[in-house]
C-alpha cells in the first residue's frame, strides 16, 4: 500500500498528539531537546542558508546595493554560503550516506566526478591558478548543492524552505509585472529590452526575475487536480502566471502547457475513470476564463497587450528558414560553431574548462564561441566535455526520465514530493523532444545546474523512501 513521505511540522515537535501535561514533561528530557529540538533548529538554519543563497543569486528585491554582496573581486556572499553548504553537507555525511549510496544517485555522482576530472585535466592543459580558478567556476559548484537539498529532505525541512520562499516570490512577481508593463527595473538584476512585434507594436520583455513563481503556480494546479479545487488559490495563480505572459517567451508558455497536460494525462490514467478527465477539463477551462477576466479587469491597456501576446505567438513563422536574425537561425550558428570546435579539438575528452568561458573571450572567434556556450546545451556539452561528457550526460537524462516516471507509477500518493517528481519528468522530456534542437539535455554545460540539482535531490529521496517502504511491506 503506498504511503505519503512523512512531513512532521514544528508544532507537533512538543508531544505530537501527546496531552499538555506530557508535552511539558518532554521539556525536562534530555534525548527529546537533543533530538527534536536542536535538529529542527539545525534544519532551519539549513533550510535559511539555501534560502540565502537563492536570494542573493537572483538578486530580488535589492534589500541592499548589488556590491555589497561581494567580497573579494568576484566571490559574492552566495558563493561563500554555497561553500559553507556543501562542506557542510559533508560533514554531515552519516545523515545521508543512504542517499549517496543509493542506486538512484548513480549517474549524478558520475556526472559530478567526471566534471572534477575535467577540471583536473584542463588545470594540466591550460596551466591556470587551481584555487582560483575552482572557485571561478560557480556554475559546477553548484551541482554540488544537490548534497544540502538531500540533506534537508532527510531532515524534513521542506516545508519550511517554501514557507521561506512564497512570500518573496508573491513579491518578486508583482514587482516583475510592474517592470514589464512600465519598463522600468523594479527589481534590481534584471534586463529590460524593448522588442517591435509585428503589427508595430512595441512592449517590454524582461529579462531575469520571477523567484520560484513557477513552482506555485504549477503546484496549486496539480492540487486542484489530484486533490481538490479552493478559490483562494486562484489569485495566487493568476498572479503567478501573468509575469510569464507578459515576458513573451513562447517556450515557456509551452513548456507551462505541456506540464499542465502531462499532469491531467498522467492522473487519468493513474485513476483509469473517465469522469477524472471531464473534471480536469472543467477546472482548466475555468482558470483560463478568470485568467482572462484577471487579465483584463487589471491589466492597464489590456487590449493592447492582448493584441501583442497574439502577434508574439505566430511571430517567427520564418525562423524555419535560414535568414539572418532569426532566433532558428542563431541556434543553427551557434550549434554548427560548437560542433565545429569539438571536432577541430580533443574529439574524446573536448576543450575542457577553456579559460574563454570562465574568464573571458580574447578573440572574435572566442567570443562566438563563448556566446553559443551561453545559449544551447547538447553542444556546448560536445565542445566542452567531449564525447564521453555528451554519453554521460545522454545516459543521465534518459536514467532520470526513466526513474521519474516509475516513482509516479509506483508512488501514487498525491503529495508535494509526487508533484516535484512530476515537474521533474516534464521538464526533462520537454527539454529532450520539445526544444531538443538546442537543448536535449537537461543537465548542460556546468552540471546539476538550475533546477537539476534540487530534481536528482528529490528523485533520490523519493526513491529511498519508496525501497523502504518495500522492505516494510515484505
Amino acid at each position: 500500500m503506498d504511503r505519503a513521505i512523512p512531513n512532521i511540522r514544528f508544532r507537533r515537535i512538543l508531544g505530537y498528539s501527546e496531552s499538555p501535561a506530557k508535552a511539558s514533561d518532554l521539556l525536562y528530557n534530555e534525548k527529546f531537546i537533543k533530538d527534536k529540538l536542536v535538529v529542527d533548529f539545525r534544519t532551519r538554519l539549513l533550510a535559511i542558508s539555501i534560502f540565502l543563497f537563492h536570494f542573493i543569486e537572483n538578486g530580488t528585491l535589492g534589500l541592499l546595493p548589488e556590491k555589497s554582496y561581494f567580497v573579494y573581486r568576484n566571490v559574492r556572499i552566495s558563493d561563500l554560503i554555497l561553500y559553507g553548504l556543501t562542506i557542510y553537507s559533508i560533514v554531515c555525511y552519516k545523515e545521508i550516506k543512504e542517499m549517496i549510496k543509493s542506486r538512484s544517485f548513480l549517474m549524478a555522482k558520475i556526472l559530478i566526478l567526471y566534471l572534477l576530472f575535467e577540471f583536473g585535466v584542463s588545470a594540466v592543459k591550460y596551466q591556470f591558478n587551481v584555487v582560483e580558478y575552482f572557485f571561478r567556476l560557480k556554475g559546477i559548484w553548484e551541482s554540488f548543492l544537490v548534497l544540502p537539498y538531500m540533506l534537508l529532505l532527510r531532515r524534513d525541512g521542506f516545508g519550511f524552505f517554501f514557507k521561506l520562499i512564497f512570500p518573496v516570490a508573491i513579491i518578486s512577481n508583482i514587482l516583475y509585472i510592474l517592470s514589464a508593463l512600465t519598463g522600468i527595473a523594479f527589481l534590481p538584476d534584471v534586463s529590460i529590452i524593448k522588442q517591435r512585434l509585428p503589427g508595430d507594436i512595441e512592449v517590454f520583455r524582461v529579462y531575469g526575475g520571477t523567484f520560484f513563481g513557477d513552482f506555485f503556480y504549477l503546484g496549486f494546479i496539480y492540487y486542484w487536480i489530484t486533490k481538490k479545487f479552493k478559490v483562494w488559490q486562484l489569485a495566487a495563480i493568476v498572479l503567478f502566471i501573468i509575469p510569464h505572459l507578459l515576458a513573451f517567451g513562447r517556450t515557456a508558455w509551452a513548456f507551462f502547457v505541456f506540464t499542465i497536460v502531462l499532469m491531467v494525462a498522467m492522473n487519468s490514467l493513474m485513476k483509469k475513470q473517465f469522469r477524472i478527465l471531464v473534471k480536469h477539463i472543467i477546472i482548466l477551462v475555468f482558470l483560463g476564463i478568470v485568467l482572462i477576466i484577471s487579465f483584463i479587469k487589471f491589466i492597464p491597456q489590456s487590449d493592447y497587450y492582448v493584441d501583442a501576446l497574439g502577434e508574439r505567438l505566430f511571430q517567427g513563422q520564418e525562423d524555419v528558414k535560414y535568414s539572418e536574425g532569426t532566433y532558428g537561425a542563431r541556434v543553427l550558428l551557434q550549434n554548427e560553431a560548437l560542433v565545429g570546435l569539438w571536432m577541430k579539438s580533443d574529439m574524446i575528452l573536448g576543450i575542457g574548462m577553456h579559460p574563454m568561458w570562465v574568464v573571458r573571450a580574447e578573440t572574435h572567434e572566442e567570443q562566438l564561441y563563448y556566446n553559443a556556450f551561453s545559449d544551447v546545451a547538447w553542444p556546448s556539452v560536445l565542445a566542452a566535455y567531449g564525447i564521453i561528457g555528451f554519453l554521460i550526460t545522454a545516459v543521465f537524462q534518459a536514467y532520470y526520465i526513466i526513474m521519474s516516471f516509475r516513482l509516479i507509477k509506483k508512488f501514487r500518493v498525491p503529495d508535494v514530493y509526487n508533484f516535484l517528481v512530476l515537474f521533474c519528468l516534464a521538464n526533462m522530456t520537454f527539454d529532450s523532444f520539445v526544444q531538443f534542437s538546442y537543448k536535449l539535455f537537461s543537465a548542460s554545460l556546468w552540471g546539476l545546474y538550475g533546477k537539476m540539482n534540487f530534481f536528482v535531490a528529490v528523485i533520490v529521496y523519493v526513491y529511498v523512501h519508496h525501497l523502504k517502504i518495500k522492505k516494510e511491506n515484505r
